[in-house]
């Protein structure tokens, strides 16, 4: 079976550019991201996906809906597909978690990275077990989603290591076609939205 995904980060907001740490959060777009949300969906329509599917958070699920409005599909929302929970540091920036004094621990994968946040097992375990699912269904599926799931489903469909997570840098509106034949994922396009 055949299985075609397309996952696409959401478009920059004003806590990217601030290097604020927002995973439940919200932030506005900037004017680079609401360029990148006029340009991303006709990238999606030019995958022709079966399927459009979203994080519930606001910065990716406008994006999705206009995609699957270009498409004309109903989006399709699940959780899983939500930022990491930063607990205590979210919306700050590293640098003011450093003079809060907080534990913050992005390389340990089992503790959390903040106190009363979410650890990368967590994401990680969340985002394969999405993908799991997709390949299982077959088909083409657009998933609309944030930096952190973005990591983790590129390693689980690529069959990477965890510490692998820090191989790709994900640009805002980032955009990566993954192609998974009988459970074996390349990556076939990785583009800059």
């Amino acid at each position: 079976m055949t299985c075609e995904i397309l996952l696409v980060r959401h478009p920059e907001t004003t806590a990217n550019v601030e290097g604020r740490l927002v995973g439940r959060g919200s932030a506005p777009f900037t004017r680079t991201g609401r360029a990148q949300l006029r340009r991303v969906p006709r990238k999606v329509v030019h995958f022709k996906p079966d399927v459009v599917w979203s994080s519930p958070l606001e910065r990716a699920l406008v994006l999705a809906n206009a995609a699957g409005r270009a498409c004309g599909h109903e989006v399709h929302v699940d959780s899983r597909l939500m930022e990491l929970d930063f607990g205590q540091a979210e919306g700050m920036t590293f640098e003011e978690v450093a003079a809060a004094g907080m534990a913050f621990n992005y390389r340990d994968r089992e503790r959390p990275v903040a106190p009363g946040g979410e650890s990368r097992a967590d994401i990680e375990r969340r985002s394969s077990e999405f993908c799991r699912e997709l390949i299982a269904q077959g088909g083409r599926h657009a998933v609309v989603t944030h930096g952190g799931v973005f990591r983790a489903a590129l390693v689980a469909l690529l069959g990477l290591a965890s510490t692998d997570i820090w191989a790709f840098h994900i640009h805002n509106a980032q955009l990566a076609t993954v192609r998974v034949v009988d459970g074996h994922g390349t990556l076939e396009r990785y583009v800059e939205g």
